[in-house]
């Protein structure tokens, strides 16, 4: 801005230079070649001239950068007055607001008239009286969003605005210009994440899972609560990556688990879930079920991973438990459709046989029936040991 200033000041007394000189010079020529003539009196209108010349110069330079101002006060006014941003100036030592915008306006519910006759204190609750005094008599920083502070309406309503300030001289008086922006919704949406949060905390620390979220792109994965305390991993223990969980899933489960997650990603799919067994930080594994939506960007391709971890090894062992029971209930079937066959049918031959007999029972007789029914006799031990195992599970 002062380059042009300067440049015109340069050319002007580069060229009042060279007219002086010259026009003295000229003079001195003429002089020398008619010395009929005193040519001295041209001084005088050489003189007028640079005066005339030099007074246009100045009245133009002047129109122009008062007409420069003028744009610039028209411009500063219109930005003003259409912010929609709350704009004001007030004293720095009386408070007494000096002139506001058509958005403070609006927002206080006051006449222009009414804020004009207003100092800033008029503006907040009662409770942010003396820290405002003392804010603004003390050496502060000024500049860009300064700090957050409440404000109040004509209506009484309270309402948290981002202020930003600075010095300036006003009409002769030296004051502030303050700009204000009103975040009241923004307040208000952060105290209900933090409510949110503090009920998502709440729910995970009574269940078994664990939110985590995967960046594909800069390979970073983030843990929430829960996962050391589930798994025992803290922050010192654990990496902050895809592959490092990758190593800690059971060897026999780590490339379906890999597999599965990889093709969920390339398919583009919206959502991956996989079970599998991940070791803690004492060595044991715990069964785990993963579920995860996946976000795509405005390419359509994969952003952002968002699952939930769940311990699920008490359900696993059960399942288990049940397998086991189930097998053995089959032997057991099994064995009374097969091997009880076989005594039970000896032991109906040999009676059809002594009925049969009229002369009375042969001794071969009674000791294939006794040698069958401690057959069956055995087989009912064994069955009933089996039972007692399917009890003891429980």
């Amino acid at each position: 801005m002062r380059r042009k200033p300067a440049f015109v000041t340069l050319v002007y007394l580069a060229l009042g230079a060279l007219w002086l000189i010259l026009g003295s010079e000229w003079i001195r020529y003429l002089d020398q070649s008619m010395p009929e003539r005193d040519m001295r009196f041209l001084y005088g209108y050489k003189n007028l001239i640079f005066l005339f010349i030099s007074g246009l110069i100045l009245f133009v330079l002047i129109e122009m950068y008062r007409r420069s101002i003028s744009r610039m006060e028209n411009n500063y006014k219109q930005l003003f007055e259409g912010s929609i941003a709350i704009i004001y100036v007030f004293d720095r030592e009386s408070f007494r607001l000096l002139e506001v915008n058509e958005r403070m306006v609006e927002q206080y519910g006051y006449t222009k008239p009414e804020l004009l006759n207003m100092t800033v204190m008029d503006l907040r609750p009662e409770t942010e009286f003396s820290k405002l005094t003392e804010y603004l008599k003390s050496p502060h920083k000024e500049g860009r969003a300064t700090e957050v502070w409440l404000h109040k309406t004509k209506g009484g309503k309270i309402f948290h605005a981002l202020i930003s300030h600075h010095r300036t001289i006003y009409k002769g008086q030296e004051a502030y210009t303050v700009i204000a922006i009103d975040i009241e919704v923004y307040v208000k949406a952060e105290e209900r994440i933090k409510e949110l949060l503090k009920v998502y905390e709440t729910v995970t620390s009574v269940t078994n899972d664990v939110i985590w979220e995967y960046n594909p792109g800069t390979n970073e994965l983030k843990w929430q609560n829960g996962f050391s305390e589930i798994f025992g991993y803290t922050e010192d223990l654990r990496e902050n990556t895809k592959e490092w969980i990758l190593s800690k899933v059971h060897p026999e489960d780590q490339e379906y688990m890999e597999q599965s997650m990889a093709e969920s990603l390339e398919q583009l799919s919206n959502s991956w879930r996989c079970e599998y067994r991940l070791q803690c930080a004492d060595g044991n594994y715990k069964y785990v079920s993963n579920q995860a939506f996946i976000l795509l960007d405005a390419h359509g391709q994969a952003e952002k991973m968002v699952g939930a971890l769940r311990d699920i090894t008490i359900r696993k062992n059960y399942e288990h438990r049940l397998l086991r029971k189930n097998e053995i209930l089959k032997n057991i079937a099994w064995e009374n459709s097969h091997k009880f066959r076989k005594p039970v049918s000896n032991i109906i031959g040999i009676l059809n046989l002594m009925k049969i007999e009229e002369k009375g029972t042969d001794a071969t007789w009674l000791t294939m029936l006794e040698r069958s029914a401690l057959e069956l006799d055995e087989m009912i031990g064994q069955i009933n040991e089996r039972t007692n195992v399917i009890g003891e599970d429980d």
